[in-house]
């Protein structure tokens, strides 16, 4: 698939990896959907940018918790694009949870985000895609339901689910929808973290990657014609370390 012309929906663009994914496909020709629930000053500036580029760009609010939102997430996007070409399931959330301090809202949570908002999007988008034949999903998931670590647990089951759902929605929606995913290991470091050379020691590269490494994953994904349900790992190795 071409990406000059397509319109693409990016879950929690507004910033970070997000953000770069977007400006890199908008650089491409693309249209770029942004979703954002509480970033709207750095979805307005995005929205701005993206458009001086000389491609659509339209920002939506939704709070993937709910599923009302979500919903009107992937329906507002089909009505205001035409279609959605790409669906892009990037909105994460990531803090620790020692097991022993595990919650109920912190499991409902993971899972909202992670898993119940992403298989709601690929539901009606994918469908959609169904019947245009021709569409592409790719989820950022992570490396850790591969190899968890601790104090992480919801997050790393969580983006397990995600996993699984890319293989099954890959069999769902085929042969005119790839579904595939993207594993992401240190790209940039965490907002709150203070040592920032401590997430690399276990990391055979021993740097953090950069979000132009997840852009080149997800551009392959995109532009492939024969990979679907694959996990695409970007983690400098520490699958094996």
């Amino acid at each position: 698939m071409d990406i000059e012309g397509k319109n693409v929906l990016i879950t929690g663009c507004a910033r970070r990896i997000g953000r770069y994914i977007a400006l890199s496909l908008a650089e491409e020709g693309a249209n770029i959907v942004i979703h954002y629930k509480s970033s709207e000053k750095d979805a307005k500036k995005l929205m701005e940018t993206i458009r001086k580029k000389s491609v659509k760009a339209v920002m939506i609010k939704a709070d993937l918790e709910k599923s009302d939102e979500v919903k009107k997430l992937a329906e507002e996007s089909l009505e205001r694009m035409g279609k959605i070409d790409i669906l892009i399931n990037n909105a994460s959330v990531y803090y620790p949870t020692p097991i022993e301090k595990v919650t109920e809202e912190d499991l409902d949570r993971f899972y909202n985000i992670h898993v119940k908002a992403p298989f709601i999007l690929s539901q009606i988008i994918g469908q959609s895609m169904v019947k245009n034949k021709q569409g592409r999903i790719i989820n950022i998931a992570d490396y850790s339901p591969l190899r968890p670590y601790r104090n992480f647990s919801p997050y790393a089951v969580s983006k397990g689910g995600l996993l699984t759902m890319t293989r099954a929605l890959a069999k769902e929606f085929a042969p005119y929808v790839l579904v595939n995913a993207v594993l992401p290991g240190p790209i940039i470091p965490a907002e709150e973290i203070e040592d920032t050379k401590k997430p690399l020691e276990k990391t055979l590269l021993h740097r953090w990657g950069g979000e132009k490494e997840v852009y080149k994953a997800v551009k392959y994904l995109i532009e492939t014609e024969f990979t679907t349900g694959a996990f695409i790992p970007v983690e400098g190795g520490r699958l094996i370390c």
